[in-house]
């Protein structure tokens, strides 16, 4: 009795409103009719309805209130406050609103009112939201807002409800749906902001009584189902001030209005640049999920509040005059930085999990179930380590990793050696090196920087800059990326493990791979790695109209990473390319389908042709230059001869012996005889070879080398490898059975000899691979080139002199340092070998060089450097040339000093008389005491000025072809590049890879386009 008498000393009007609700009113109003505790009036406010909704209220006899369509929440919430009885002073009123898509469960009310039974201080209580359609999805247990304008709920995105949060809980505010506010406060208050039509009104209204001096709460064990149609745009925004009627903008703009029309006023500037900044990024990924109406709406939320300030002031006076405490006390409600990063990763990664790991549906047996003969000491049989190393696919990749490891030895640290040139300090370097409109490599560079560089870089500042761990990573790895990345491939041809497994192990063994690790061939890595997931995403190569523009457009992305690191990729897709068109163009002529040959044709050109704009103007120069579309990353490395490469081994220094045969070859001969599909990648396997084949007879000098070496063909052979490990696995796959139920024939001695072959040739090359060939030329803590007292001198150019193994022969070949390791990305920018300064070198070395060392001081180079070990007859020669002074003879090498003034910058006066000028590594500013000519030792470039006063000073080139300008006074001068054309190319590069990133993104989906159950 006590308890109802309590219940009764309050009296509950409740204020429905709708507008266009039919689909949820029919259980609003039943809800509502359920109650264990009656309301003791209720009044509807209709805000327009053009559906049943009205027809539906007045079948349930609820008086209604008729509003204008544009209407908001919080004028209609007033329209029937102010049509309620004059209040009395008998008992405590209540005002209980509820929204046409909610339905209170039937003890909801009931609930609330216990709730605040024993506690006077409370403004407002609100129940549990559960979702409307899965009744178990957990909506919200209080609300508040976070610095950046979320509506902040503290709950796991679709967090399943387990009672995990009951109980009577403080919060900042509660949803308006289903809220219990006292009368007589929201009268005080002055009810919902007028300025605030939908959305956000709860958490402005909670916010103020707070500061008033009253409490809010949420009772969980009150509960209402919420559809939330309004916010996941199940019908129109229609209110007054709602700027095109869309949800998203209306509810940003009033998420940035409450927090400045509430916060502290010292928190207003770092507040708005948090507005304005999450709206920029949310902004972002919207266009990355093509969702451009979102993105504006994000954009236009905060620019529609800030060009109004007056609003906000206006906000602020009134709210001042109604507040009791400072607006700091809510401090304790809203979300810190770091609960909002943890569900945010929180949800990042489980996005990451379910893309990549799903759920696979399991059984599992209850408590429930008994099994009368189980013994229960005998221990269950659960998942356990050794069951999981049991597994092939776990058990191959541990003996794979075994053997890399054992065969890496020599290259656990920091790497260089063969083609891989030294890692740079960081990531830093990396990213300079790529962004830098002037290269200080030999004679000075202009060539834009592979897009390979800004890849490495990125993936660098992951690992804290560390650009050496990174490489030595990749090396090391390598093996069991490629393994991973065949057996996803072989996956699709054959469910038999015992098969793809074994393959995938001598993929990852197989001739170019192992001759890729070994001499430092960094782009045929990469190539390795990625080429078997292609074929994944390009099955329908001859019927490409199959494939969506998403997925072209993702595949460009690829081709992109392919043709940074190599153009081999451009001259492979190519051929495929042609030979794709030439089919096309016979079905055309045979089917006369105009639409369907130029769909092709677009696409297949798209394929080719975008990676080669993402990666400009890299890929133009080799296209200006079409023999750099056979050379690769980092320094010139000899490849193999044809005849060893026929058998599928690229060659050079750290390949396997000829001797050592791969069964490539023997597959693909084999393979051309099979009925099966594997006739056909047999064909595909004939051709790269004929490519490598054909490429292997080439020599090339690239890279600013100064003699031609044989063209590695790694790139080409990993097309064939792929299709002889294919082939291979597709004729044992379908040829299985048929030996199991057939008398021995040739069948059986064919496989017999495919699998003797492939056997042995995996156990030598493992032999191999761990005795002889970890001693590699890639190595880890390898002597440096230069002197450490050459490097001392910052930017010297130094003429370096080494003997190297070519076709079996020694030769002596040179290049110009700049007074450091070559690292990472120079050789691929460094410039051709100048003519005059090779005809020197060259006289040099044979003994005719008497003006030598005066070219050499023309060119700005101080040192010779001969590396040991270096022809005794040859240093002592250059001992007996005038002009070389020998500075220092090491165990490293012999070094001369170049007679004659010689540096970066040179006065030259009227009567010859030259003077070194003060000079930076790219810039200089200096004084020029008198007027002359002044020579700059670099390249000639149309971008190098020289101002004075302001003016640019004539640019000539002089007889050496060096950049050389007039000074007609004295006076100081600055020298500068101007890299204006790289800043455009980048910010072109940058546009383009935002471009077709945003083209193959998968498309976000506006929330009218999710169905209700799965968005509930």
């Amino acid at each position: 009795m006590a308890a109802e008498a309590a219940l009764n000393r309050h009296h509950v009007s409740a204020i429905l409103v709708t507008h266009d609700g039919q689909t949820w009113l029919p259980e609003t109003v039943a809800s509502l009719a359920s109650q264990t505790r009656a309301i003791d009036f209720i009044v509807a406010v209709d805000t327009g309805s053009i559906d049943a909704s009205l027809k539906l209220l007045n079948s349930a006899r609820i008086p209604i209130i008729n509003a204008e369509r544009e209407c908001g929440f919080g004028q209609a919430v007033q329209l029937g406050f102010d049509s309620l009885a004059p209040r009395s002073a008998d008992c405590t009123e209540w005002i209980w609103l509820i929204h046409d898509d909610s339905a209170p469960a039937p003890t909801a009310l009931e609930f609330l009112i216990e709730a605040i039974q024993e506690r006077p201080q409370v403004a407002m209580v609100g129940p549990k939201l559960l979702g409307w359609h899965d009744r178990t999805h957990l909506l919200e247990v209080g609300i508040s807002i976070a610095g950046n304008g979320a509506r902040w709920t503290g709950l796991e995105p679709y967090e399943y409800d387990q009672g995990q949060h009951d109980g009577i809980h403080d919060v900042l505010s509660v949803s308006t749906a289903g809220a219990l506010i006292r009368r007589d406060i929201f009268e005080e208050i002055g009810g919902f902001d007028k300025n605030l039509a939908l959305f956000r009104d709860d958490v402005d209204f909670g916010w103020r009584a707070r500061v008033a001096g009253h409490s809010v709460i949420a009772a969980t064990s009150a509960v209402v189902f919420h559809a939330q149609a309004s916010a996941t745009e199940r019908r129109s925004v229609d209110v007054k001030g709602a700027f095109l009627q869309r949800p998203l903008l209306l509810d940003r703009r009033n998420a940035a209005y409450v927090l400045l029309a509430n916060s502290t006023w010292w928190m207003i500037p770092w507040l708005s640049l948090q507005l304005l900044g999450s709206a920029m990024a949310r902004s972002i990924g919207y266009l990355l999920a093509k969702l451009p109406g979102y993105a504006g709406d994000e954009i236009l939320a905060v620019a529609t509040l800030l060009i109004k300030p007056g609003e906000i002031f206006n906000a602020r006076k009134d709210r001042k005059a109604k507040r009791f405490v400072s607006s700091r006390v809510v401090s304790t409600y809203i979300p810190p930085r770091w609960s909002q990063l943890r569900i945010s990763s929180s949800r990042f990664f489980e996005a990451i999990r379910k893309r990549l790991l799903p759920e696979e549906s399991q059984s599992s047996s209850t408590l429930l179930e008994s099994n009368e003969d189980e013994d229960l000491l005998v221990p269950t049989k659960g998942s356990n380590w050794i069951k999981v190393l049991r597994k092939p696919e776990i058990a191959g990749f541990m003996i794979l990793g075994l053997i890399t490891l054992v065969s890496s030895r020599s290259r656990l640290g920091t790497l260089i050696g063969g083609a891989l040139p030294a890692s740079p300090g960081g990531s830093r370097d990396l990213w300079r090196s790529y962004f830098e409109a002037w290269h200080q490599v030999g004679m000075g560079s202009s060539h834009a920087s592979p897009i390979w560089l800004a890849i490495l870089a990125i993936f660098a500042s992951l690992l804290f800059g560390k650009a050496w761990l990174l490489v030595t990573l990749l090396f090391l790895t390598a093996p069991l990326l490629m393994m991973w990345s065949m057996l996803v491939l072989l996956k699709k041809f054959t469910g038999n493990i015992w098969i793809s497994i074994p393959a995938s192990f001598i993929y990852a063994l197989s001739p170019v791979a192992i001759a890729s690790i070994n001499s430092g061939r960094l782009a045929t890595l990469v190539v390795l790695v990625i080429a078997p997931l292609i074929p994944l995403m390009l099955v329908n190569w001859k019927a490409i109209e199959r494939h969506t523009w998403r997925r072209i457009f993702g595949l460009c992305l690829i081709g992109a990473v392919l043709y940074s690191f190599t153009l081999v990729a451009f001259v492979i897709l190519l051929g495929l390319v042609i030979s794709g068109l030439i089919g096309d163009y016979q079905n055309y002529s045979m089917q006369k389908n105009k639409l369907l040959f130029l769909e092709r044709l677009y696409k297949r050109l798209t394929l080719l042709i975008a990676p080669l704009l993402l990666t400009a103007p890299y890929s133009f120069e080799a296209l200006a230059n079409p023999i750099k579309l056979l050379s690769e990353p980092g320094l010139s490395l000899a490849g193999g001869l044809p005849n060893v490469v026929i058998l599928g081994n690229p060659g050079g220094d750290g390949a396997l012996p000829w001797w050592l045969l791969s069964p490539l070859l023997l597959i693909l001969i084999t393979a051309l005889f099979s009925s099966t599909k594997a006739k056909t990648i047999a064909l595909y396997g004939i051709g790269f070879l004929s490519a490598a084949l054909l490429a292997s007879s080439l020599s090339t000098s690239t890279h600013g080398d100064s003699a031609p070496s044989r063209v590695w063909v790694g790139s080409f052979l990993v097309g064939a490898t792929i299709s002889s490990v294919v082939t291979g696995v597709i004729i044992l796959d379908r040829l299985r059975s048929v030996l199991v139920s057939s008398n021995i024939h040739f069948r059986h001695i064919l496989a017999a000899t495919l699998l003797l072959v492939t056997g042995v040739y995996a156990v030598a090359s493992v032999g191999w691979s761990i005795s002889v060939g970890a001693n590699s030329p890639v190595h880890s803590g390898g002597s440096t080139v230069i002197p450490a007292f050459l490097s001392a001198e910052k930017d010297t150019k130094t003429l370096v002199l080494r003997e190297v193994n070519n076709l079996n022969s020694k030769t002596i070949q040179y290049y110009i340092s700049r007074g450091k390791e070559v690292t990472l990305g120079e050789p691929d920018v460094a410039p051709s070998q100048n003519a005059q300064i090779s005809a020197q070198a060259q006289a040099l070395i044979d003994g005719s060089g008497i003006s030598s060392s005066k070219t050499f001081a023309d060119f700005g180079i101080k040192y010779v450097f001969a590396k040991a070990p270096f022809d005794a007859n040859v240093i002592r020669t250059i001992d007996g040339l005038g002009g070389f002074t020998r500075a220092s003879a090491t165990s490293a090498g012999v070094v001369w000093r170049v007679g004659g003034v010689t540096g970066r910058v040179i006065l030259v006066g009227d009567d010859g008389a030259r003077k070194l000028l003060e000079a930076g590594e790219v810039g200089a500013r200096a004084t020029v005491e008198h007027p002359g000519r002044i020579l700059l030792t670099e390249s000639f470039n149309r971008s190098w000025q020289i101002l004075q006063e302001g003016y640019r000073l004539e640019r000539v080139k002089s007889d050496l072809g060096l950049p050389m300008f007039i000074a007609a006074q004295s006076g100081e001068i600055s020298l500068i590049f101007d890299g204006t054309i790289r800043r455009a190319w980048i910010s072109f590069e940058l546009i383009a890879w935002v471009f077709l990133i945003i083209l193959a993104a998968p498309a976000g989906r506006r929330k009218r386009e999710i169905a209700e159950r799965e968005l509930a």
